[in-house]
């Protein structure tokens, strides 16, 4: 049980934070003075890193130590959709997010930041099905 509650806290950790990024942060970009951007650009990319990485980490060791060995009453199934949901925000996160702070690392650019905020919903969706994922895993464990 540890280990889910482990997978639990850092999933809901996650959750919060990519759905503070969604809805504050990511439209907060577009009030920064163009000519302080790249500096608040770096400033971000750099304390987001430092915020996620540990929470992140840990969420991809629980998933994967979950697929190996699951506590009694969890099905293979849902330790394999939890790790589906981890691997869906890397997913968008290697394949699109970075890309886009890559290029706005260099300049503002309103199009950029519309595939970025548009693109982030996909891991908004992808983190808080894990989060549910979490949640039930941990009810059918605990009753």
């Amino acid at each position: 049980m540890p280990l889910l509650v482990v997978h639990l806290a850092v999933v809901w950790f996650c959750v919060g934070l990519v759905w503070v990024v969604q809805v504050l942060v990511y439209p907060g970009f577009r009030g920064i003075d163009r000519g302080r951007w790249r500096e608040q650009h770096d400033r971000h990319t750099r304390l987001m890193a430092w915020t996620v990485s540990g929470p992140w980490a840990v969420q991809g060791v629980t998933c994967a130590v979950l697929l190996v060995w699951r506590p009694d009453g969890v099905p293979f199934w849902l330790a394999a959709l939890a790790a589906v949901c981890g691997a869906a925000t890397v997913a968008v996160t290697v394949g699109v997010s970075v890309p886009c702070h890559q290029r706005l690392a260099v300049a503002y650019d309103d199009v950029v930041l519309d595939r970025l905020v548009r693109t982030n919903r996909y891991r908004v969706l992808a983190w808080s099905a894990g989060g549910v994922v979490a949640v039930v895993t941990v009810l059918l464990v605990a009753r």
